[in-house]
């Protein structure tokens, strides 16, 4: 088995955008919307064409076009008509500051376009970063995807320079200088579900046109293969014939040899040999616009189903009713509303946003969710027909015993005046039904008052679980 011969290659452009993944406050969705408006954020809606040149470095998004990728149904999701309507609302912000990335083998500068925060349903929200790079080797790419993901500084051998300060991540930069009461708005008690170390990257790199893109390229980028500890170009696999095989299914060569993509679930990355300038409009059009928002999309799938994974790990089966039904809700709320098997209709559209579920390995996750969460419904179904069975027991005894025992041996003394000392004589038998006929009036307005507290509490918890999962469209004064 030879090993493989890694050339390094020239690139002279590459375009990035970094997504961070949060978890909001149960009471966060609105005031979150009403801070970003606070600090200049600006809604980012399709019948704006002035947006369309406001935040991509240069680069033009045809809005237009991006609506009609994502018809029939994802569109009303993913660009909502009105402030507040259910989907995701997206506030953008142009920055246009550059930095640098220093590690122990490069100087990379590089200039962040601008910023995207956008908050979705089932309290759940993303962070985009849009930054460029220009002229440098394709493992240094590799290298200032890796460093910039990183969203925790601790143990980091990199730092961040922006105008003479320097900073451990990128995040750490962004949310001190441009927002820095956003992670107030964080709910950090219960997020297993989310990675907590690293953004999720979208890339597309331009080589040169003399070059070819290869498979181990493409790997390279895919599993983050920079530079060894001295500071060599390396690839942490030395069979060919493996790398293709870690590659096959998930590889979009629709536009080879000249573009070729990849989709991983930390990543999906573009590698092209044309050109990326402002008139190479197909690139970037799929790259800020149809896989952008085919990427927010499938994440938020995969993100809610991880959600109500890890919400139902932490219940008591016996204890928790109520958040038992909150998951049921979740996820028919879910299902009906957020995930579709609808594709786009281009043939184009389909065969991304197949891909990248693929990725992440959705349809295998909502699989499994569902049949957890139905395994729930069998067993509260089971329960709640043994208390059914138990109560009306309970009722028909205390009916039979008070039709034909306890009620004819002391109904006569109550008509009337009451005569207390005359309780006084009863034999047992008459202080028994005395007990059966005061016990069953305990009885029934005892489940009668329970029942109106069920009532009053499944009112209140569904107006909270709309809340959390479908936002309305009117603004409240």
């Amino acid at each position: 088995m030879q090993p493989i011969n890694l050339k390094e290659k020239h690139v002279p452009k590459g375009i990035f955008q970094f997504i961070f993944p949060f978890s909001l406050k149960a009471s966060a969705s609105r005031t979150v919307i009403d801070y970003l408006q606070d600090i200049n954020f600006t809604l980012f809606r399709l019948d704006d064409v002035d947006l369309e040149n406001a935040y991509y470095g240069g680069f033009r998004l045809n809005h237009r076009e991006v609506e009609n990728y994502f018809l029939p149904l994802t569109a009303n999701i993913l660009f909502p008509i009105a402030q507040m309507e259910k989907g995701f609302q997206r506030y953008s912000k142009k920055l246009n500051v550059d930095g640098q990335l220093n590690t122990e083998h490069s100087t990379i500068p590089f200039k962040i376009h601008s910023i995207d925060i956008i908050t979705c349903p089932f309290g759940l929200g993303f962070l985009t970063l849009r930054i460029e790079i220009q002229t440098i080797s394709f493992t240094q790419s590799i290298e200032f995807a890796e460093c910039m993901r990183k969203i925790k500084g601790e143990t980091n051998n990199f730092e961040i320079d922006f105008e003479g300060c320097t900073y451990p991540t990128i995040i750490n930069f962004i949310v001190s200088r441009f927002c820095p009461q956003l992670p107030n708005f964080f709910n950090n008690d219960d997020v297993l579900f989310l990675e907590k170390e690293k953004m999720f990257v979208q890339s597309l790199l331009s080589i040169e046109s003399t070059e070819s893109i290869n498979p181990v390229d493409l790997y390279r980028f895919g599993t983050l293969c920079g530079y060894d500890s001295t500071g060599k170009p390396y690839v942490n696999a030395n069979n060919s014939e493996f790398i293709l095989h870690c590659l096959q299914g998930y590889t979009y060569d629709r536009f080879a040899p000249t573009s070729n993509y990849l989709t991983q679930q930390n990543c999906l990355v573009g590698l092209t040999t044309s050109e990326i300038t402002a008139h190479s409009c197909s690139q970037t059009q799929r790259f800020y616009g149809f896989y952008y928002y085919a990427l927010l999309l499938s994440l938020f799938h995969k993100l809610v189903l991880l959600k109500i994974a890890n919400s139902y790990s932490a219940i008591h089966i016996e204890q928790d009713k109520q958040k038992i039904e909150s998951l049921l809700y979740q996820l028919n709320s879910f299902t009906s509303n957020y995930f579709y098997t609808v594709y786009p209709l281009t043939s184009e559209g389909q065969e991304i946003f197949k891909l990248i579920r693929k990725s992440f390995r959705i349809d295998q996750l909502y699989a499994n969710t569902k049949e957890i969460l139905f395994s729930l419904v069998k067993y509260e179904d089971n329960n709640v027909a043994k208390n059914d069975s138990m109560l009306l027991l309970v009722l028909t005894l205390y009916t039979v015993i008070c039709g034909i025992f306890s009620m004819n041996l002391f109904t006569h003394d109550l008509q009337g005046n009451l005569k207390w000392d005359h309780f006084k004589t009863y034999n047992p038998f008459e202080y028994f039904a005395v007990f059966i006929v005061l016990s069953g009036i305990v009885v029934v307005g005892t489940l009668a008052i329970k029942g109106i507290i069920q009532w009053y509490q499944n009112i209140t918890n569904r107006k909270k679980w709309v809340r959390n999962t479908v936002w309305s469209s009117k603004k409240k004064n």
